[in-house]
């Protein structure tokens, strides 16, 4: 993995800046990021935004025989794939260094912390246990992979419904979605990594962005579940001049951080739940809302959209406040122009069928309406309307000159 050169202007600039309690992107030191989660169309498809760090996990299954140390138990796989689109650094030809990492990282707070109930995973003892896959795929990297990681791997458990298995002694049936309803994962608890970074100047900040991490020397990742329990831990210091010891510091805000983000993780995959039993569209949980709407490609429409400062429902349908924040119409044009409140203090402008509205050209000026009388057009003269002939080869006149006469060359004369 080819590694980005930080700049001696951009590292310097850093280290000033924590040491004065300020990052780039103004949170505080013990500040995390924003958390977003958006469900997909299918059981267990989970995308989970950081900021600009942004990773997909879906989860599938399939039978299989179980392990004989484990003959009553199922299995869980956990995959990390990262895209050499994500991030220049990241190579395609085989799994770099921190996908490994990541791997290892998920499994222990996944995997080795027994969140999973394997054993409601059997179907015949023995014989036919089901697998249980989770592929992480990493969308876009700004910084601390491992928790954004691993709250999509929560979400799409806690998300994910298994097919009903019915066993008939000598095999099995799954039944599909529309004749038994799909069971759930049974977890024991709900683990979430926590990372933080720290400088050499001993300042420590949590949920570290790309540069953060790159410049921090010592990163410090825990595992912790809704019982303020330690499920794992992952600590690297590349430099003997920091010793101090982080996890004592940090301890009390990492517990406090992953209770509240679990608790918004559970509300939100509730939320969708329901909402798929309901048969009901609820807005802000899908993967079309995690679309940027706020960029120039996204706003290619055939109608316009603007956003009123101070908006009056009652003022809708062409009777627009006459402020200065609002937009302003020409008086005979208004009634041509529609505009409906959309909600949270947004509007759509849409144009009548009869007219143009301002922004659009205006009305043509040049075709004579059809109530306009013959005083009207005393101006106007009348040329009569002559339509262009087309010269025609034939009706081309040669001249007798030399250039123009032509003979045929036989193959005895070319030789």
């Amino acid at each position: 993995m080819n590694e980005i050169i930080i700049s001696r202007c951009e590292r310097e600039f850093i280290n000033k800046a924590i040491a004065l309690d300020i990052r780039l992107d103004g949170r505080k030191l013990l500040e995390a990021r924003k958390l977003k989660l958006n469900f997909g169309s299918n059981w267990g498809c989970c995308m989970a935004s950081l900021g600009q760090t942004k990773v997909v996990a879906n989860v599938s299954c399939d039978v299989q025989q179980p392990k004989l140390s484990r003959p009553n138990e199922g299995m869980i796989h956990i995959n990390v794939e990262f895209n050499p689109l994500v991030a220049r650094q990241f190579e395609s030809t085989e799994q770099s260094e921190i996908g490994v990492m990541m791997t290892g990282q998920l499994e222990r707070c996944f995997k080795d912390s027994k969140c999973v109930d394997l054993e409601s995973l059997c179907i015949v003892a023995d014989k036919k246990v089901w697998n249980i896959r989770v592929d992480v795929n990493v969308i876009n990297h700004d910084g601390n992979l491992v928790d954004c990681a691993s709250i999509a791997t929560l979400a799409a458990l806690s998300h994910f419904h298994r097919p009903d298995v019915t066993s008939t002694g000598d095999g099995i049936i799954i039944h599909p979605f529309n004749e038994k309803d799909p069971l759930p994962l049974t977890l024991f608890h709900h683990p979430v990594c926590v990372s933080f970074a720290t400088f050499e100047n001993g300042k420590t900040v949590m949920d570290p962005t790309y540069l953060e991490e790159r410049l921090g020397v010592v990163q410090l990742t825990m595992g912790l579940n809704s019982y303020r329990e330690l499920c794992g831990c992952d600590y690297i210091n590349r430099s003997s001049k920091v010793r101090t010891d982080v996890m004592s510091i940090v301890m009390n805000n990492a517990a406090n951080y992953a209770v509240d983000l679990l608790k918004q993780i559970r509300e939100s995959v509730k939320i969708d739940v329901e909402a798929r039993y309901n048969k009901e569209t609820v807005k802000g949980c899908r993967f079309n809302d995690a679309i940027a709407k706020d960029k120039i490609t996204s706003m290619i429409s055939e109608r316009i959209q603007i956003k009123l400062a101070r908006w009056n429902a009652a003022n809708s349908y062409g009777n627009l406040e006459d402020n200065k924040n609002n937009t302003m119409f020409v008086d005979d044009q208004v009634d041509l122009c529609e505009v409906r409140d959309l909600g949270d203090g947004s509007a759509e402008l849409i144009t009548s069928s009869t007219g143009n509205c301002v922004g659009e050209g205006g009305p043509n000026t040049w075709n004579i309406p059809e109530s306009s009388t013959d005083e009207d057009m005393s101006d106007v003269e009348v040329v009569e309307e002559t339509k262009p002939t087309k010269n025609v080869l034939d009706n081309i006149a040669l001249s007798d000159s030399e250039e123009e006469t032509t003979g045929l060359v036989s193959t005895a004369d070319l030789i």
